[in-house]
């Protein structure tokens, strides 16, 4: 039988969020979903357990996400983050963290070390979405499909799904890539399956966008997300990675 992964609901901003934490250790491993996502905690499952036993694993639902209620606020990038920072503040779970952010969650995890670089050790990405990505892609079409499931299927596509979408591209602008050069980043990047972009052109907006970071890009040949094809691969590379930057 699968595990129901359950753990703390913290209010914030007016609703419940949905906080999950297992292991001991410092710094905490943040796990933060991509977008629509619908249960954050079992999606990164497979990847965190065989995390756990070494370090402190921190799944963190959204508004809309997971066993977290829907909320009123803006989905722009400083509420979305205001919000990640204060359930953790109310679970106890102090900084500093090492990111591990999915897809759209890149730019929450981008913003969050160029605002609080004393919070942030290091970003270990599973084939985020990068800013430039976000004006590259015609969301209009997504948005508007996810508009009509969110009617038919609304715990599944919530309201706060289709607000984060639409302002994907303007939460990407606010993001200054001069003030993260040095956060050390390990970046997975996919075959570029499930996003919407070509496997060459995928690799190309990585390698162009982050030449001047402080980074490893980790290329494997699987799709957007890749947690769920390589947990193995990625928990042996991230763990190498974190005790690295840990010396």
């Amino acid at each position: 039988m699968k595990k129901r992964y359950f753990g703390k609901m913290v209010n914030v901003n007016n609703h419940k969020m949905h906080v999950y934490s297992e292991g001991n250790g410092i710094p905490a491993l943040v796990f933060m979903s991509g977008s629509s996502t619908y249960f954050p905690v079992n999606d990164f499952s497979k990847l965190f357990t065989k995390m756990s036993n070494d370090y402190k694993i921190v799944v963190i639902e959204r508004a809309g996400y997971g066993f977290s209620e829907t909320s009123n606020s803006s989905r722009d990038i400083d509420t979305v983050l205001f919000e990640t920072r204060t359930a953790l503040k109310e679970t106890k779970i102090n900084p500093p963290y090492i990111l591990f952010p999915h897809s759209m969650a890149g730019i929450e995890a981008f913003y969050w070390a160029q605002n609080f670089p004393e919070e942030i050790k290091a970003i270990v990405g599973l084939d985020i979405g990068l800013p430039i990505f976000y004006e590259k892609v015609n969301y209009n079409k997504i948005i508007k499909f996810m508009k009509i499931i969110s009617k038919i299927f609304p715990k599944i596509i919530t309201n706060d799904m289709v607000n984060e979408a639409i302002l994907g591209n303007a939460n990407g602008k606010k993001i200054n890539i001069e003030t993260i050069k040095n956060i050390p980043m390990l970046l997975f990047v996919s075959n570029g399956k499930g996003t919407r972009i070509k496997k060459d052109e995928w690799k190309k907006l990585f390698d162009e966008y982050t030449k001047e970071l402080n980074v490893i890009l980790d290329h494997l040949e699987g799709g957007h997300y890749l947690h769920n094809y390589f947990p193995e691969e990625i928990s042996i590379k991230s763990k190498d990675f974190i005790k690295e930057i840990l010396k």
